[in-house]
């Protein structure tokens, strides 16, 4: 990660912003701090099931007053990020934490109502409340992403997986099981091999393997896993197609991303994610049922 300490801050009318960069034995830290007018428009949105409130409760908001956002993004050790963004005529605050590894946790509170969601990426927790998330980071990750949103982002990753659905890497839940029981061996070599193969397989097992971690593994089987998925993470920047390839074979993004496909699409989906053996074959119902790991 490439960076130069120091501090920098500007102010313009109504909008102010503050940088931060500091380091702590070659490795950065960022703080970064915005003010400014709310940047989007607060439509009436439907509620969402799995939230207490939702924008059409900041509709009805004094948006004479000029509604402010107030954001703060930090970065500790280059690696853990933590967003918070406060919308200051309403007195909602949303936080969304990163760690460097392990699920993301965003939670979003309005005097006594709190909600919160869990996911493997930033696409796994928007797509539980999309309104309310790009209410609160839409214009920053916009930023941060280069004129990108989440949102398109998410939209692109379909297309990726289904325009090239005949061509998806075949790697059966079965294949993964088998090395992750062998990382478990009493000889070296037959772990570091099954290692290996977990790498030439490359990201598209990664929510296999984070299905698995939730289960009852040895020190040494977990210890593998998670420097596996260190050693997967892309270290240039994302496209669609690499996107895609991380979450193709993750039944929890597929059903998140259901009400944004065709019946199709989801027929297509549902039949490679059987074929990889990750979800039970259940021809009465469309929904996806993982399959555990044993």
């Amino acid at each position: 990660m490439l960076h130069r300490n120091g501090a920098q801050q500007r102010q313009d009318d109504e909008v102010f912003e503050s940088i931060t960069v500091t380091a702590q034995r070659g490795i950065p830290s960022l703080h970064y701090v915005l003010q400014q007018p709310m940047v989007r428009p607060l439509p009436s949105y439907s509620q969402t099931p799995q939230s207490s409130f939702s924008n059409s409760d900041l509709s009805k908001s004094h948006l004479s007053e000029s509604p402010l956002q107030h954001i703060t993004l930090s970065v500790d050790n280059a690696t853990e990020v933590k967003i918070e963004s406060e919308l200051k005529h309403t007195g909602e605050r949303s936080v969304l934490n990163q760690p460097a590894f392990g699920m993301i946790r965003w939670e979003i509170q309005r005097g006594d109502q709190l909600d919160s969601y869990t996911g493997s990426t930033l696409f796994h927790v928007r797509l539980q409340n999309p309104e309310v998330f790009d209410l609160h980071y839409a214009d920053l990750t916009s930023r941060v992403l280069r004129g990108n949103s989440i949102a398109e982002l998410s939209d692109q990753i379909h297309v990726a997986v289904l325009a090239h659905h005949d061509e998806l890497p075949a790697i059966p839940l079965s294949e993964v099981v088998c090395c992750v029981e062998q990382l478990r061996s009493p000889r070296q070599s037959v772990r570091i091999s099954a290692q290996q193969q977990l790498l030439r397989w490359g990201t598209p097992i990664i929510p296999m393997v984070q299905q698995m971690m939730a289960t009852d593994l040895e020190l040494e089987q977990r210890a593998r896993l998670g420097e596996t998925i260190r050693m997967l993470r892309p270290r240039v920047e994302d496209t669609p197609r690499s996107l895609a390839m991380l979450v193709v074979n993750d039944p929890l993004f597929w059903e998140l991303e259901k009400p944004h496909l065709t019946q199709s699409e989801w027929g297509l989906v549902n039949q490679h994610l059987q074929q990889m053996g990750v979800i039970e074959s259940r021809p009465h119902d469309s929904s996806l049922t993982s399959v555990a790991p044993r």
